[in-house]
């Protein structure tokens, strides 16, 4: 053999082995691929758990309570309101004097007069400035409880919150709780602020409900997906 093939050889040899050693030193450990994989894997599967999976929690809304649920109580004349003969949220009966009040009659003098109630309910007082009330303005309200024991109400910012029938919720008014169900939801357009539903309230507990009350709304357990508590 000459010592030209034998140098051929040689170099043929060595260009293959520094072909091994690149390969050797692009490929990676089979372990370091397996844990990407399973890095991979858990991090999909905690996405997906979190889009998916909802837990229990609470949500605090402003409400209020629909002018339906009052009768007015209203003078057809200028009237000046002398007292309430009863208390402000006080279980009134029908034909009860409710009002005692002063109107002018046609020789420009003051005389006396009464609003009555129109039905058994609560009373409410009339927020006024003055004394002094305009012809069909109210002078109070009466709330007649349903038979059912359901109210209406109107409930703001509804698109952060799922309203169900059966549902439970608390009343926070002013520094008095009272407890609700809900019983209907009404669908309104879905650019409305506000949605209506109706609500089971404990009869003793309408005495609460003056049409000038500040009150919220908590509803209990309600679900919700753990990425949008994140968010």
């Amino acid at each position: 053999m000459s010592i030209v093939n034998m140098f051929r050889k040689e170099a043929l040899r060595n260009q293959y082995k520094s072909s091994d050693i690149g390969k050797s030193l692009i490929k990676q450990p089979k372990v370091i691929n397996n844990s990407i994989l399973f890095l991979i894997f858990i991090f999909i599967a905690f996405f997906l758990l979190i889009k998916i999976i909802s837990i229990p929690s609470s949500k605090s809304l402003a409400i209020k309570i629909s002018a339906e649920n009052y009768t007015p109580l209203i003078y057809s004349e200028v009237a000046i309101i002398k007292s309430y003969l009863s208390k402000n949220g006080g279980h009134v009966r029908k034909d009860q004097a409710l009002i005692s009040i002063s109107k002018l009659n046609n020789k420009s003098n003051l005389e006396s007069d009464v609003i009555r109630s129109p039905s058994d309910g609560f009373f409410f007082h009339s927020k006024i400035d003055k004394n002094i009330t305009q012809p069909y303005k109210p002078l109070g309200y009466l709330l007649t409880p349903p038979a059912d024991g359901e109210l209406s109400f109107w409930v703001s910012n509804t698109k952060k919150i799922n309203l169900n029938v059966n549902d439970k919720a608390t009343l926070h008014i002013n520094d008095e709780k009272i407890t609700a169900t809900v019983t209907m939801v009404i669908n309104g357009i879905s650019s409305e602020k506000e949605q209506k539903v109706h609500l089971k309230i404990k009869e003793n507990d309408i005495q609460k409900l003056s049409p000038n009350a500040e009150i919220k709304i908590v509803l209990n357990k309600q679900d919700e997906k753990i990425i949008n508590l994140i968010k």
